[in-house]
C-alpha cells in the first residue's frame, strides 16, 4: 500500500444537525419577529377594546332590562338590583364587571325610589371607558330620555 490514507470502504462522512451559531441566530431571529409583532398588536389595547365591548354590551341590556321594567311599573327602577328582585334581569350584571370599570346609575328625579308613590321618570347608566374612540370623550352613556347610548365627557 502506498502512502495514501486508509479509508474504509463504503464510509462517507455525512454532517448531520446544526452547529450551535445556526441555532443562536435562528432564535434570535425568531425573537426580533416576536417582538415586533407584539408591538403592532398591542395586546393591552385590544384587551381594553374587548372589555369596553363587554360594558357596553351590558349597559344595552340593562336599558332593554329597564324599558321593560317601565312598561310594566310605569316607572323607571331606582337601582340596577331591583331589575334583578323582578326579573327583569336574570343577575346583576353590573357586579361582574371587568376589573377597573364601575357602572354608575342614575335615577331620576333625585331621590325616587321608583314606587308609586317615588316615580322615577329617567336614569342615565354610565361606565369610564379605558379604550373610547375619541381621547376627550371617556365615558359611555345611555340615557332614557334619549334612548341611546354615546360617548361622552359627562352623562346629561
Amino acid at each position: 500500500m502506498s502512502a495514501q490514507k486508509k479509508v474504509k470502504r463504503g464510509f462517507t462522512p455525512i454532517k448531520s444537525g446544526f452547529t450551535l451559531i445556526e441555532l443562536l441566530i435562528t432564535v434570535a431571529i425568531i425573537g426580533i419577529l416576536s417582538a415586533a409583532v407584539l408591538v403592532g398588536i398591542n395586546p393591552e389595547k385590544k384587551i381594553a377594546q374587548a372589555n369596553d365591548s363587554k360594558v357596553k354590551s351590558v349597559i344595552g341590556q340593562i336599558a332593554t332590562a329597564a324599558q321593560s321594567y317601565y312598561i310594566s311599573n310605569f316607572s323607571y327602577p331606582s337601582a340596577v338590583s331591583n331589575l334583578v328582585t323582578l326579573k327583569e334581569l336574570t343577575a346583576d350584571l353590573t357586579s361582574n364587571a371587568p376589573t377597573g370599570y364601575t357602572y354608575t346609575f342614575t335615577p331620576l328625579p333625585n331621590g325616587c325610589t321608583g314606587t308609586a308613590a317615588s316615580m322615577c321618570t329617567s336614569y342615565s347608566l354610565s361606565v369610564t371607558l379605558k379604550a373610547p374612540l375619541n381621547s376627550s370623550n371617556t365615558l359611555w352613556c345611555y340615557s332614557s330620555t334619549t334612548g341611546k347610548a354615546v360617548e361622552a365627557t359627562a352623562c346629561p
